[in-house]
């Protein structure tokens, strides 16, 4: 049977993200790399710099809390055992809207 779920992420795991950002360290730039060679630098910095002293993850996490019908649906899977499935409720004002499943992965931890 479902159950409602909300996201907490632990305190602990978001300081150690703000201490992974406060010292986050960068390679040299590629010459002309752009994008083909993945997330140009300066990018990445922008991000960084944003993620450590602008972003407010419990600001969205309470959002993403108050928006979303989410919860936990266990199921039993051969070789792994049971798992809970985390699952997004959200009825379409379009009364000919296609369900659709999205399926994503994470670490339980």
């Amino acid at each position: 049977m479902a159950r409602p779920f909300e996201i907490s992420v632990p305190d602990a795991q978001l300081h150690r993200l703000q201490q992974r950002l406060i010292t986050a360290t960068f390679p040299d730039e590629l010459d002309d790399a752009e994008w083909d060679m993945g997330v140009p630098l300066e990018e990445m910095k922008k991000l960084v710099t944003y993620w450590r002293d602008t972003f407010n993850w419990r600001q969205k996490e309470q959002e993403l809390n108050e928006r979303l019908n989410q919860f936990l649906v266990p199921i039993t899977v051969t070789g792994f055992g049971g798992l809970d499935v985390h699952c997004l409720h959200h009825t379409s004002r379009n009364p000919n809207a296609i369900p659709l499943l999205f399926i994503h992965g994470c670490r339980p931890d």
